[in-house]
């Protein structure tokens, strides 16, 4: 296995690692609230809490106004913890009985720490290089990276392989400028089989083996954990939590994830929003064009996606290179 090949594995043992916290955590929700129910319907409060916050802040006008409801949010947060830990206590429960147990309390099963650029965290390099050093596969060249890339399978017809060059080339620059490029996203647009993905992954492979952190995802992967955040009993899920903390997040395929009703279009904003906020950075491929994907996500998410100040966008054009 090369280098990013490892890193890819050891990113999907750190996500089920997260999942299996959060199975550890339910269980002792679960005794938690047999022993005293109201501590499941705070803990629904609690988690609906900012949620409720960030809608009445949209709805008023001044910094004011905003401030009261952010500091009444954070009072009544703070009350609701009160109570579960003297319910927790009353039950005979530790009152950290409900906190998440991770197995490295320093990344918190994330695999990287520290502000963006995070970098890998300690426990996540020394399984990175036991898992090289067994293998012995310390220098390997993944597939997919700038090197592999071959113009020559490209048509030259309607100028597409010029095209294509050209937006290699802007790829690889965006990857070596990180963290510090102009432009903290990119958006790769064009109709399938054009590379979107192979130079997302070559993006991908650059900024990870110069040993910055990086989460790839497909679009349906997004969804799932939209998803499982959303079901998830008002709980929060860490496969969430970790798109939106990633210090550069790569989506591929986006318009290819299923469309539910106020859940797909509310939590991507969300994620895109949050990581705006944050200033990290956000790579997406996608088969739609600007104005498809406003007609799908509404003029909030397109916003996000194609604005001019944050976004550099990249047209992909010409024929299928997978049917030639």
């Amino acid at each position: 296995m090369t280098r990013t090949e490892h890193i890819q594995a050891l990113l999907e043992d750190y996500a089920r690692q997260r999942a299996t916290d959060e199975l550890d955590q339910d269980r002792r929700l679960g005794e938690a609230c047999a022993k005293a129910p109201r501590i499941g319907a705070l803990r629904q409060e609690s988690a609906a809490l900012a949620l409720n916050a960030m809608r009445s802040i949209l709805d008023e006008s001044t910094p004011e106004q905003r401030a009261a409801i952010a500091r009444d949010m954070k009072a009544r947060g703070q009350a609701i913890n009160a109570e579960i830990r003297a319910l927790l206590k009353a039950a005979g429960l530790p009152e950290d009985h409900l906190d998440m147990r991770y197995r490295c309390p320093v990344c918190r099963d994330t695999g990287y720490v520290g502000e963006a650029p995070a970098r890998f965290c300690d426990c996540f390099e020394a399984r990175l290089r036991l898992r090289q050093y067994e293998d012995g596969s310390m220098a390997g060249v993944d597939e997919q990276n700038f090197d592999k890339f071959d113009p020559s399978v490209i048509p030259e017809a309607d100028g597409q392989r010029a095209n294509t060059v050209a937006v290699k080339k802007l790829c690889e620059e965006y990857a070596d400028a990180f963290p510090k490029n102009r432009l903290r996203n990119l958006l790769l647009c064009g109709e399938g089989g054009l590379g979107k993905t192979f130079l997302l992954n070559c993006i991908f492979e650059r900024v990870t083996s110069r040993g910055f952190s990086a989460v790839r995802i497909t679009a349906f992967r997004m969804f799932e954990a939209i998803r499982q955040q959303h079901f998830n009993s008002g709980e929060k899920f860490e496969g969430f939590s970790a798109l939106i903390e990633a210090p550069m997040l790569l989506i591929d395929d986006l318009g290819t994830e299923p469309m539910m009703r106020n859940i797909t279009v509310e939590y991507l904003f969300t994620l895109l929003n949050e990581r705006a906020a944050a200033k990290r950075h956000t790579v997406v491929a996608t088969n739609l064009t600007p104005t498809q994907l406003k007609e799908r996500y509404g003029e909030r998410v397109a916003s996000r996606l194609l604005d001019r100040t944050a976004t550099a966008a990249v047209q992909f054009k010409g024929k299928d290179l997978r049917q030639r």
